[in-house]
């Protein structure tokens, strides 16, 4: 059921290791989670995780970024969709929103592209 929600947490850059791509980084926390079969309804290992693990895992496309999250649910009653970059470099966010019109990706991806 569709409904408004809220959300704020941190998108911290994952690091991929320099001799793999991040499609075979995603298969490796695939393996590690005991994923050891991808559903033929997704094209890659990367969507695989993000759809699987959407809680943990966010990939900006623009960026070719995967991104470790976390997130806590707030009183769902603002539309919100902020994002700003800590000294650290992570990106924490803010996410108020109907989820029958959106869903978490694509607002995610809206806070990061205001970021530019």
């Amino acid at each position: 059921m569709s409904d408004y929600v809220h959300y704020r947490g941190v998108a911290k850059k994952v690091e991929i290791p320099q001799n793999k791509t991040v499609v075979e980084f995603a298969n490796d926390i695939l393996k590690e989670r005991n994923v050891t079969v991808i559903a033929s309804y997704y094209s890659s290992p990367l969507e695989c995780l993000c759809d699987n693990f959407d809680t943990e895992y966010f990939y900006h496309p623009k960026t070719n970024t995967l991104y470790s999250i976390t997130r806590d649910n707030l009183d769902p009653y603002d539309d919100i969709i902020n994002a700003k970059i800590r000294a650290t470099g992570d990106i924490e966010y803010e996410l108020r929103y109907y989820n029958g019109g959106a869903g978490f990706s694509e607002c995610l991806e809206e806070a990061l592209d205001k970021l530019d």
